[in-house]
């Protein structure tokens, strides 16, 4: 095959992914991608009020909600005001972004503003009076940008693994600085990619597909990151989508669905002076700006006096819940209406969502995968975000219906020698923010962090210093603290110590505090011993263990080395274990009722 026609047939695999069917089958494929992450029947809308001067109105409650689904009245159950300055909390904390991973990380984070670039170049004229409105305009933008701000910057070639947040205002400058628009232009291709594009019929409709395609990736990406509100600036003068039943107008309503469903704001900015853009701005922006929340920064003669809406918008807004009235999973689009009660304010939210279509009984159903199982090989799989260390957090029944939280750490390999000294760790209850209990601070090696609280939703913030006591990182990690006063008999999390050697061994049995190990990747000349709490009704359970095989597939029997205090323990020599990954399982019973806990690793040579 000649090299053009390589091209050709590539870009036309390309197209076909565009296509919507391709889109939802690729879309149905990626699982990771939530449609509510706030519970099953919770549906979560970000809603901006503002009132004189455009100034956000911070002193509503649920009550004053009011919420339509399909001009049916709804429940607000829950508004929690978000205000976010762009400042950090802690002065001295380093905000560099080191690499891709940690850039991730601290986009996942709720108290940082998150925002999106998207310059359509395909779809901006090259004229010297548009291109110095957009980049005084961007300009501005980046003006604005506070320490703790991240930005990604994106156009219609740019694939999921190019992305790369940051808070360097120089780097971003420079790419505004050598933007440049190429609405109606073929020559130059920046790419094979669009080279291949010169040999399509109807280049322009090929164009704005991909630029649509390209945006859904990208609202697409942001809506699995976090809740909070994720603000992208689409830079174009409007890709053509024709009229509803055109080959490219589904790509613009496969965009408002991703959008919709992450609750991703589109805001979007055409360059061009007053009267020279449609009026309302190009049928695309209309719709992106108005479905999704978003401000319409077209027919302008200073945008750049705009800007600010974009941050007053994702620095001040409400995140509210309800429960609607009718089958979640139906696979429709429901109209939302928000209004409030206040007179004199002007509200802002998307007008809409897509629920996930009802799950496809099969005749033959396969049987459900074991859970537990799953979640025990899941932490075989380390979630790099980019943080110095490792923390492992496990959770044990304690005395009065409450429950003991118990966090260790490690430094990672990665990290250098010496950089990393302390983990503070403070609890505080979610929503009101009040503290739970004194900070706790622990060396990586000598103590584990205790606390005892009640069941229900903590956050924790935790704290990395070094040993000259500066700032390493810093995040906050939630967590539903479990009930285990319910049920006759509980198991709590395993903990797992190693051994290293025969005076490792021998000082771990005598009784020297030790530290759980969060690693689960172990070598044959290891010992493991692995203690799992439990709390009954009446005195001991009858508690079992068991090697698996990663497929669940029992092994052979494992003998408890104890059974009292409220801890069965089990000692696993590895050195007659062959290099894979194994499962231990641990039953407990007391009369009918049975609790099972199961705890991944793997043995290298």
């Amino acid at each position: 095959m000649a090299p053009v026609s390589r091209l050709f047939a590539a870009v036309l695999v390309l197209y076909a992914l565009a296509t919507p069917g391709a889109q939802q089958q690729a879309a149905d494929a990626q699982s990771a991608q939530p449609t509510f992450r706030a519970g099953v029947n919770l549906v979560r809308v970000d809603v901006s009020v503002t009132g004189r001067n455009d100034e956000a109105v911070a002193d509503l409650a649920a009550s004053n909600f009011l919420v339509t689904e399909d001009d049916l009245p709804q429940r607000v159950e829950t508004a929690q005001f978000v205000r976010l300055s762009g400042q950090a909390e802690v002065n001295g904390r380093d905000l560099t972004i080191r690499d891709r991973e940690h850039g991730i990380a601290e986009a996942e984070r709720e108290d940082v503003r998150l925002f999106a670039l998207f310059l359509d170049d395909y779809h901006i004229d090259s004229h010297p009076e548009v291109t110095l409105r957009l980049k005084r305009a961007l300009g501005s933008f980046v003006d604005s940008l506070q320490p703790t701000d991240l930005v990604v910057v994106m156009d219609p070639l740019t694939t999921l693994d190019g992305l790369t947040f940051t808070r360097d205002k120089w780097l971003l400058r420079e790419r505004i600085r050598t933007f440049k628009g190429r609405r109606g232009e073929l020559v130059p291709a920046r790419s094979a990619v669009e080279e291949a594009q010169l040999t399509q019929r109807n280049v322009w409709e090929l164009r704005s597909g991909v630029t649509l395609s390209a945006l859904e990736a990208l609202v697409t990406h942001l809506g699995g990151l976090r809740e909070g509100r994720k603000s992208v600036i689409f830079v174009s003068q409007g890709p053509p989508v024709g009229r509803p039943g055109s080959p490219v107008y589904p790509r613009l309503e496969s965009v408002l669905q991703a959008a919709n469903r992450g609750n991703v704001t589109v805001h979007v900015l055409d360059p061009r002076a007053l009267g020279s853009a449609p009026f309302g701005g190009a049928e695309a922006l209309a719709r992106l700006s108005l479905d999704t929340g978003g401000r319409s920064i077209v027919n302008s003669n200073t945008p750049w006096e705009r800007i600010g809406q974009v941050f007053s918008d994702a620095s001040a807004y409400y995140l509210i819940g309800y429960s609607p009235s009718r089958e979640l999973t139906d696979g429709k689009f429901h109209r939302i209406e928000v209004r409030v009660t206040r007179p004199g304010v002007h509200v802002t939210a998307r007008r809409g969502y897509w629920a996930p279509p009802p799950v496809e009984l099969s005749s033959s159903p396969k049987p459900a995968p074991d859970p537990l199982l799953s979640s025990a090989l899941a932490s075989l799989v380390p979630l790099d975000k980019g943080r110095p260390i490792d923390v492992w957090v496990g959770s044990a029944p304690a005395t009065d219906r409450q429950t003991e939280i118990q966090v260790a750490w490690e430094a990672l390999p990665r990290s250098p020698e010496g950089s990393t000294s302390v983990l503070e760790i403070e609890p505080f209850a979610q929503g009101s923010g009040a503290s739970l209990g004194a900070p706790q601070s622990i060396p990586s090696t000598t103590a584990v962090a205790r606390f005892v609280l009640e069941p229900g939703p903590v956050s924790f913030r935790m704290t990395v210093r070094a040993p000259d006591g500066s700032e390493v990182d810093r995040w906050t990690d939630r967590l539903v603290v479990p009930d285990y006063s319910d049920d006759e008999v509980e198991l709590g999390t395993p903990r797992v110590y190693r051994t290293r050697s025969l005076l490792e061994s021998r000082r771990f049995d005598g009784g020297t505090e030790s530290m759980p190990t969060v690693a689960r990747h172990f070598r044959r000349t290891d010992r493991l011993v692995i203690d799992v709490p439990w709390a009954a009704s009446t005195g001991p359970p009858d508690v079992s263990a068991r090697l698996t095989s990663r497929d669940g597939v029992s092994l052979t029997t494992l003998p408890l080395v104890s059974n009292e205090g409220g801890r069965a323990r089990i000692v696993l020599p590895l050195v007659n274990l062959a290099p894979s990954t194994y499962v231990v399982r641990v039953d407990a019973t007391m009369g009918d009722e049975r609790a099972t806990q199961q705890v991944a690793f793997t043995v290298s040579q």
